[in-house]
């Protein structure tokens, strides 16, 4: 139609080109707009619909997001659950021959973090303990009281019964430790699942081979036990440290004598002595203060020598 009058006016020459060229140029626009309106009245509905049937898919499946989140660690977990992976047997590294040591190994950093499993007083530490070796720590707590995850990772074992560990739930972290969670009444998580520091993943009890409620909570390196007050400060709920230097005496030392004597004072065959940091000190200002070098202070609390220490961080000085 718009280009039938414009041949219409340009054979007629009755109307100067400029406002044959405007005619044309307003008859083009409406044409355009009625099309956008034919548009929007046909394809309008179609994209409501489409919006709708995404919200429909958002509600029907609400971790659609997280599993889209999870893609960008989804690498990680591979490697966590790629070899010796087993969620049935609590000891996963038995075919293992050699432990890999003399590595740092990073306990939190910018994306993983950590939280205390419980919040409560240490009533035994790891040693001897009688005959048998205490190779964790036991924490006071009531049936019912949650415990969390300790570090970023991946659920190995939510087990009943086993062995004297009762309703036991194991994590695999990222630097390759896993923590064990003993004596549970009630276990929240499943095998596979993935948490965060500070997740809830049980409820305290008193099962398995338990005199009273509290939490067995044990740290491991390829099924070695490691000492958790070596590492953990129970009393501020912090880290000693950020990063350890695993090394086959580090794994052999531990904090006590026993698994009932005091901490901090003791290790296998040697007196210890211990440090708070306060404000303004260095590792260079805490070495001349007790006669000592920033080399051996950093051997002995496995950091690196550099490192910048916080106010209340407690390091071993002999």
């Amino acid at each position: 139609m718009i280009l039938k009058n414009f041949f219409k006016l340009h054979q007629e020459n009755t109307t100067p080109s400029y406002l044959i060229g405007l005619s044309f140029a307003m008859q083009f626009n409406l044409l355009i707009k009625r099309f956008f309106v034919f548009a929007g009245i046909i394809l309008l509905p179609g994209l409501v619909s489409a919006q709708k049937n995404i919200d429909t898919l958002s509600r029907a499946v609400p971790d659609i997001r997280s599993i889209i989140d999870e893609d960008f660690d989804s690498d990680e977990i591979d490697e966590l659950i790629m070899q010796n992976w087993e969620t049935q047997q609590i000891f996963a590294y038995r075919e293992v021959k050699e432990i890999p040591d003399s590595i740092w190994l990073y306990l939190v950093d910018s994306v993983h973090g950590f939280i205390l499993p419980h919040e409560g007083k240490v009533l035994n530490g790891f040693g001897p303990r009688g005959r048998r070796f205490h190779k964790g720590v036991d924490i006071k707590l009531n049936t019912g009281d949650p415990v969390k995850a300790a570090f970023d990772g991946v659920v190995r074992i939510a087990l009943s019964g086993r062995r004297g560990f009762g309703k036991l739930i194991v994590i695999r972290h990222y630097n390759g430790f896993e923590t064990y969670y003993a004596h549970l009444s009630k276990i929240l998580v499943k095998p596979g699942e993935k948490v965060k520091a500070g997740d809830l993943i049980g409820l305290g009890g008193s099962t398995g081979r338990s005199r009273g409620p509290h939490l067995h909570f044990e740290i491991r390196y390829y099924d070695q036990a490691i000492d958790p007050e070596k590492l953990i400060c129970f009393e501020t709920g912090t880290l000693k440290q950020e990063c350890v230097y695993m090394t086959r005496e580090f794994l052999k030392t531990r904090t006590r004598l026993t698994a009932k004597s005091a901490p901090g004072n003791t290790e296998v065959g040697a007196q210890e002595s211990y440090y708070t940091v306060r404000r303004g000190d260095t590792l260079s200002k805490i070495a001349r203060k007790f006669g000592t070098t920033i080399g051996s202070l950093a051997r002995l609390n496995n950091i690196h020598p550099s490192k910048k220490l916080r106010v209340g961080q407690i390091i071993r000085v002999i």
